[in-house]
């Protein structure tokens, strides 16, 4: 097979040569090698004849493949001419349509486009793109039995060798499904933000009630607390001498109880104000909103010898007076949880991003960890009264004065070693301030 197939070649490269040089020397040939040259001949047909029968099934298998691939596309192709009129369509673009593959060719493709968008898709076909790139629309398609359907459509436009319009392909893809899933999504998002919205009021409604209670019945309880210990004061002064020392103490319990419920009352008052009032902002120097909180806790600072620094402090934007009872209740809180140390409280800042955080740090008592969370609830309380007096809302006002702000506030602390609370204001318009 081998010996054969060499000789073939070598016929075949002689075959070519003769036809290369174009030289058929036939009457210088003998009978023998007449015979052996047309054998040439007759070998080269045959081996072209085989290479185009090849080459012809393989024609025909891509086209078959590419038959299937248009066809069967999950995606409608259409050709239009220059007048708009369709001239080839693929099996998908006809059953988008609901209409016969042969009976879509010669008619115009804007005919099957809802009256609506009929213009838009003119404008879309006349317009020549940089090659490569595609016009791309989403319109209303009507089908042969007049139902409507979303679709989006590429079109690339063909120009001719004078820039004019020879030809437009489109691509077709039916995104009804899509745009119904859209609808129904935009809808229940409506009902959604109506549902919140209504929620939100109803909620902001309640806490305005919940604030407005709170300090009727703030105002209220006052009158009669007053009257309480107005009494038992007189009682005190008049029979003081005719009651033996229980009955003294007793008087003496009472009278204080209600001293510090009417400490409470006064404070659960200022906690509801905060809620009913509006922030009165503008542009506030912390280092002034500092200077007041001390002047207020002038009498502690001397009192405990406290020694108070701080580092260059920002401008921001916010309520004066509500950012100086924040500096003078965590200050404060400083001062009154110092332990047996002198009180060594120092205030700094830095820029993070869109926000300033703030830090006071103080050298006393400090924390346990397991009460870190709850420090901020209105009225808790870590120490009794005889060691620590105190309401225990001060770092609650707090809390609520800096989410007022639109920031934050958290506390580090490690016990005997001191306490740092940080809270953070938004540079809302980021103002330089150093």
């Amino acid at each position: 097979m081998d010996s054969e197939n060499l000789e073939n070649r070598k016929l075949r490269e002689k075959a070519e040569n003769i036809a290369r040089n174009k030289v058929y020397p036939i009457n210088d040939l003998s009978k023998d090698e007449l015979i052996e040259a047309l054998r040439v001949h007759q070998i080269e047909l045959e081996l072209q004849n085989n290479e185009l029968r090849e080459s012809h099934l393989k024609l025909d298998d891509l086209y078959n493949k590419y038959f299937d691939l248009y066809n069967f596309a999950p995606v409608g192709y259409f050709t239009l001419n220059k007048n708009g009129l369709i001239t080839d369509v693929n099996l998908a673009g006809a059953v988008l349509l609901g209409v016969n593959k042969i009976n879509l060719i010669n008619h115009a493709f804007i005919r099957f486009i809802d009256h609506d968008y009929r213009n838009e898709f003119h404008h879309h076909l006349h317009k020549i793109t940089e090659p490569g790139q595609k016009n791309k629309m989403e319109i209303k398609l009507q089908k042969q039995d007049n139902n409507l359907f979303y679709a989006y459509l590429e079109i690339v436009n063909i120009p001719d060798t004078s820039g004019e319009l020879l030809e437009s392909k489109i691509t077709v893809t039916n995104i009804n499904e899509l745009k119904n899933k859209e609808k129904e999504l935009k809808n229940y998002q409506d009902t959604l933000e109506e549902k919140v919205k209504k929620r939100t009021d109803e909620l902001a409604k309640s806490n305005s009630e919940l604030a407005n209670f709170a300090y009727i019945a703030s105002h209220d309880l006052r009158e009669p607390l007053r009257m309480i210990t107005s009494f038992l004061q007189l009682l005190e002064r008049r029979y003081k001498d005719q009651l033996d020392q229980d009955a003294n103490d007793f008087i003496n319990y009472a009278v204080d109880g209600a001293k510090r419920l009417n400490e409470m009352i006064i404070d659960l008052l200022e906690y509801s104000k905060l809620t009913n009032n509006e922030l009165n902002c503008t542009q506030v120097n912390l280092e002034k909103v500092l200077d007041n909180a001390l002047i207020n806790l002038v009498i502690p600072t001397e009192e405990n010898n406290a020694i108070i620094t701080h580092d260059q402090l920002p401008i921001v934007r916010g309520d004066d007076r509500l950012l100086t009872m924040l500096f003078q209740n965590l200050i404060g809180n400083a001062l009154k949880y110092h332990g047996r140390k002198q009180p060594k409280i120092h205030i700094s800042s830095k820029k993070e991003k869109n926000q300033y955080v703030i830090n006071i740090k103080d050298n006393g008592i400090g924390i346990k960890q397991e009460h870190l969370k709850r420090i901020f609830t209105i009225f808790q309380r870590l120490h009794g009264q005889d060691e620590y007096p105190g309401t225990g809302i001060g770092l609650a006002i707090s809390k609520k004065i800096v989410h007022q702000h639109g920031g934050e506030i958290w506390v580090e602390s490690e016990l005997e070693k001191g306490t740092t609370f940080y809270f953070t204001i938004p540079n809302q318009n980021n103002y330089n301030s150093f």
